[in-house]
């Protein structure tokens, strides 16, 4: 099983100019090659495959115009590729997902945004740092113990100019005799999740971090607009106002993973309804939405359940799960946006809008498939 596992480095003075010029031969080597497969598309119909770009680079780097392009990572002893390989092999695996419609076409890179590259081996971790190709040990604060073979590490410096590692993991599968409740899930606004797990309800409000730092967002914003185009004090400004940007996405992406951890541990299965985002995103509820991180949390409960043994079932979307009474089953189909809560006409029964969702997504874990697979992830 593949597991990745995200650290913060420090690299020294010259550590960081020899990252940086391998942050430009790799970005290089991607627009380069980018903009050929384009020309070459335009003019034969045809693009050029991962060996027509590597034998080309082999004869690229021997160009007098190109020798610095011999200071980005070389070949080390057991490396199968180098880091400027790797930067092929990523171009090569974006136009794939482009023309399987999982991305969007290949864009050339900036040096003005997020720098990455990849080294495919040649790492290792020795104490309080890791040892990365033609740069040695870099200082590290690794906050858990790594076991497990090495894959690759991929080294990035985002918009702050603070250096990342991430390290990719092979390690033993792990045992799938997890127990639990089933529970489920409704995703909403005004509660982040509404939790049914057969017996009692609970409700989880969201933090909105893009409202909380709303203010010293605009403030940042407002001084950065007043400074001159190309002026060192405007670089300063945009440096302050990403820092803003990276402390509203951190608060997200820590209390996400504090409560997909909760829902994790006491579960056994999870059913959510399957939200169409980007749909969403095109309301005019667009920036709560997307504050909220619906996706994410979907995402983490999946990857995190899997590790463990669980299981995370999605409702189709078109499901009513909302307007369907949870007693007699009866659809309201006068029930509006605005109605948070409702009485069922046939029933009378009272409804929490949010809460009758959950129980209905909670009693999609009595049908057969999702019992079917729970007795074989128990029996794996």
């Amino acid at each position: 099983m593949l597991t990745a596992l995200k650290v913060r480095i420090y690299p020294n003075k010259e550590q960081q100019i020899a990252l940086i010029k391998n942050f430009g031969c790799c970005r290089f080597v991607w627009n380069y090659y980018l903009n050929k497969s384009n020309t070459q598309y335009q003019e034969t119909g045809k693009g050029l495959s991962y060996c027509d770009m590597a034998k080309d680079l082999t004869q690229l780097k021997k160009q007098e115009d190109f020798l610095w392009l011999k200071e980005a990572s070389s070949l080390l002893r057991n490396a199968t590729r180098t880091a400027l390989q790797q930067s092929l092999k990523n171009l090569e695996a974006a136009f794939k997902n482009f023309f399987e419609h999982r991305a969007k076409f290949p864009k050339f890179k900036s040096k003005h945004k997020k720098q990455s590259l990849r080294y495919p081996a040649g790492c290792s971790v020795k104490g309080n740092g890791i040892q990365l190709p033609k740069l040695g040990i870099v200082k590290a604060v690794i906050s858990k113990k790594i076991s497990g073979k090495i894959k690759s590490v991929t080294v990035s410096k985002d918009s702050t100019d603070k250096y990342f590692a991430a390290i990719l993991l092979e390690t033993e599968d792990v045992s799938t005799n997890k127990e639990g409740k089933i529970s489920g899930i409704d995703l909403g606004l005004n509660s982040l999740v509404t939790v049914f797990d057969g017996e009692t309800t609970y409700k989880v409000d969201p933090i909105k971090p893009t409202w909380k730092y709303a203010s010293r967002l605009r403030r940042r914003q407002k001084s950065l607009s007043r400074k001159k185009l190309g002026s060192n004090n405007r670089k300063k400004q945009v440096k302050r106002v990403a820092k803003v940007h990276q402390k509203i996405a951190n608060t997200r992406l820590d209390f996400l993973h504090k409560l997909s951890h909760q829902l994790v541990s006491d579960n056994q299965a999870l059913v959510v309804e399957n939200l169409c985002v980007k749909g969403l995103a095109r309301t005019n509820l667009a920036k709560s939405v997307l504050d909220a991180g619906f996706g994410m949390l979907v995402n983490f409960l999946d990857y995190k359940l899997k590790r463990v043994g669980g299981i995370l079932v999605e409702v189709d979307r078109f499901f009513p799960s909302t307007k369907l009474c949870n007693c007699c089953k009866h659809k309201n189909d006068s029930l509006t946006l605005k109605d948070r809560e409702w009485v069922c006409p046939v029933c009378q029964t009272h409804h929490d809008r949010d809460e009758n969702a959950a129980r209905k997504c909670d009693s999609f874990s009595q049908n057969r498939e999702i019992g079917g697979r729970l007795a074989v992830s128990s029996n794996q």
